[in-house]
């Protein structure tokens, strides 16, 4: 039985109210995603009950063109923060949910981007390949940590 791992990552993005606001609407239309080296397949938004499946442009999982589908299982929409949780699908090469929250404190102004998730691996490949695939993992963590960072 593979073991699940948890984690938490926060980027820190700059501050204000547009920050927050273009930070939070390319997060829920899935700009973060594509920032990061996904190809997104989605019929829309981020909302309850939608379909996601990403797929990597670059890396380990390209070359093995393996496809990560995902549900949308909660939607966050407060005026101090935005975002979703979504779970993997059958068929992901993970087994688990991860959170993406673009949070505004409106006592120092700061914005920031929060990761919370917990996986284990879901396919025999992942399992095998469980170095390489908790290092793709960490990968594409930092890139979504980056994506907004850079280009809100």
């Amino acid at each position: 039985m593979t073991r699940s791992r948890r984690f938490e990552r926060e980027a820190h993005l700059g501050s204000g109210a547009d920050l927050f606001r273009r930070a939070s609407a390319a997060l829920v239309s899935w700009d973060l995603h594509r920032r990061a080296g996904l190809v997104v397949v989605a019929t829309g938004p981020a909302t309850p009950g939608r379909t996601v499946i990403l797929r990597p442009r670059s890396g380990p999982g390209a070359w093995l063109h393996l496809a990560a589908p995902c549900e949308v299982t909660e939607v966050v929409d407060r005026p101090d923060a935005r975002g979703f949780t979504y779970r993997a699908l059958p068929g992901h090469p993970e087994r688990g949910w991860e959170t993406f929250l673009v949070r505004h404190d409106p006592v120092t102004d700061a914005v920031a981007l929060t990761l919370t998730g917990e996986s284990a691996h879901a396919t025999l490949l992942a399992r095998l390949g469980a170095p390489i695939a908790r290092l793709e993992q960490e990968r594409i963590t930092r890139r979504y940590l980056a994506a907004l960072r850079d280009r809100p």
